[in-house]
């Protein structure tokens, strides 16, 4: 098969880590790929290195003509079977050359908010030349089909992680060391971006402080763009946490952040759809404490594989957090359990199969309409 994918790329996310993952993978398949994406970005740069075929297109507008006329020209010139589009700006590029080449449009969604209750949104998730809608969990494919989408037009494909990444062999200590953290210390991090006050970043600082106050000792560490600005050192400030908090900012070493960790946290307040904080975390076989929000119960089944607490409440977070750091026994077997339980079901290897299943029974259905 041949699929061209279409994604904005304006910084690093779970998103362009799962486009770039898929692409990959489906090259790696047999099959030619080709990827639409920003220009000079991230996802651009590392995509051109693996030898990607790269399409720069102009993503900051949902209704760019030039984009789209540059997109369905490849499209017809190399006779994409498919087109696959990632996130916002991107659905609709897509849509639009999906209308003009009459192609095959799949499109994946990775939050769970429900979309927005506009004209652009219903034309978006309610035309016919949506083929079929990837959600990334249960979650978001519920909210999907109580906004109106049709069932059988959403299928789940859960992301993955490359098990190999989060070998046990990977080393924390290093990234404790840059930060002048205690290797004793108990350490608790939370890694996400930070752009919306809906990540929760408020909450787990909040929990912080009731944490510490009886762990004194205890530390705490924020990866990801953007936890390094004056905003989050304001509202580290302003809880009496310097010194406490660590502000990491933008990360390239994942894995050994999440190695340099006693507890993972992921407290978003909504709007996730399958956490791959959580995934990772899990993977590299660190106890996880998540709210109970979109897929996040789908990876964390309380008191299996982690621990899950109500949304907005730092009480409840701080008590789960002190319940995993005061308790080794039962952390340690939350972490096996939910270490085997990503190892078994969420690789990318999986994600990237079953993509591949979804493409051909849509190529299948296709011939079969003639």
């Amino acid at each position: 098969m041949t699929i061209m994918h279409i994604i904005e790329s304006p910084s690093w996310t779970g998103a362009m880590a799962q486009t770039f993952e898929l692409v990959r993978g489906l090259e790696a398949r047999g099959h030619t790929v080709a990827l639409a994406t920003t220009p000079g970005s991230i996802l651009w740069g590392r995509a051109a290195e693996a030898g990607i075929e790269m399409l720069a297109v102009e993503t900051r507008s949902e209704l760019n003509p030039v984009a789209i006329a540059k997109i369905s020209s490849f499209v017809l010139r190399r006779r994409v079977d498919i087109v696959h589009a990632h996130r916002a700006h991107a659905h609709s590029l897509g849509l639009l050359t999906a209308v003009v080449t009459r192609r095959p449009f799949v499109v994946s969604r990775r939050v769970s908010f429900r979309p927005k209750d506009n004209l652009g949104s219903r034309v978006k998730y309610g035309s016919r030349f949506v083929t079929r809608i990837v959600a990334v969990s249960q979650g978001v494919k519920d909210v999907l089909v109580d906004y109106g989408v049709p069932e059988d037009k959403v299928v789940v494909i859960y992301s993955g992680s490359d098990p190999s990444v989060y070998d046990g062999d990977v080393d924390g200590g290093a990234v404790r060391d840059e930060f002048g953290i205690p290797r004793d210390a108990p350490l608790v991090g939370k890694v996400a971006n930070y752009y919306h006050g809906w990540k929760g970043h408020d909450t787990f600082l909040a929990a912080a402080a009731k944490v510490v106050a009886a762990i004194p000792n205890a530390r705490f560490l924020l990866a990801g763009e953007r936890t390094d600005d004056k905003k989050m050192e304001a509202l580290v400030a302003g809880l009496g946490l310097e010194g406490v908090v660590t502000r990491a900012g933008y990360r390239y070493d994942v894995p050994q952040v999440l190695a340099s960790l006693d507890v993972s946290v992921n407290c978003p307040r909504a709007g996730e759809g399958l956490s791959g904080a959580v995934r990772e975390s899990l993977a590299m076989g660190r106890p996880v404490v998540a709210t109970d929000v979109g897929g996040n119960k789908e990876l964390v089944r309380d008191g299996e594989t982690g621990i899950l607490v109500p949304p907005d409440d730092p009480e409840a977070l701080a008590a789960a957090i002190l319940k995993l750091l005061g308790d080794p026994v039962f952390a340690h077997g939350l972490a096996e359990r939910g270490s085997a339980f990503v190892r078994e079901n969420l690789t990318v290897d999986r994600m990237v199969d079953e993509t591949v299943r979804l493409y051909e029974g849509i190529l299948v259905e296709r011939r079969a309409r003639g």
